[in-house]
């Protein structure tokens, strides 16, 4: 069977896009959502992280990071591309009303339980994951 560099070639893959919204109020409640992602290794995802709340959110996970390939973080204002970011990447922090593109392929399997916000409240001085933004990752 002939050799086909195409099908071999993972930055070559369509992406699959998938959405995690920052949420919250100021003095009540900060999550995301949904608070469980699922991620199948070998693919490529686009993961659009998106700050829908009146505070910034850290998106931060290093068991995540340690299990994925990251093929850049892109920042992107009025539909325009002003920024890529690449190598490994621990943790991002997005404002109020913006949102970025994480780009990566899953290399490793796991559940991994340390998705949170440690960005502190400033009504409450509470971190936000204190206040609910925590969640899970699953990796197939």
């Amino acid at each position: 069977m002939p050799y086909d560099s195409h099908s071999a070639d993972l930055t070559r893959q369509k992406e699959i896009e998938k959405i995690v919204l920052l949420k919250g109020e100021q003095g009540k409640i900060h999550f995301y959502e949904p608070n469980e992602l699922v991620f199948n290794t070998g693919k490529l995802y686009k993961l659009i992280i998106k700050n829908e709340s009146d505070s910034k959110h850290y998106f931060t996970s290093t068991l995540f990071a340690k299990s994925i390939f990251t093929r850049k973080v892109q920042v992107s204002l009025n539909n325009k591309k002003v920024a890529e970011i690449k190598g490994i990447i621990n943790n991002v922090e997005v404002w109020p009303n913006h949102q970025l593109e994480w780009w990566f392929v899953p290399i490793k399997t796991g559940v991994f339980k340390d998705l949170y916000c440690n960005v502190k409240d400033t009504k409450t001085n509470l971190s936000h994951a204190n206040m609910g933004m925590t969640g899970t990752i699953i990796i197939n």
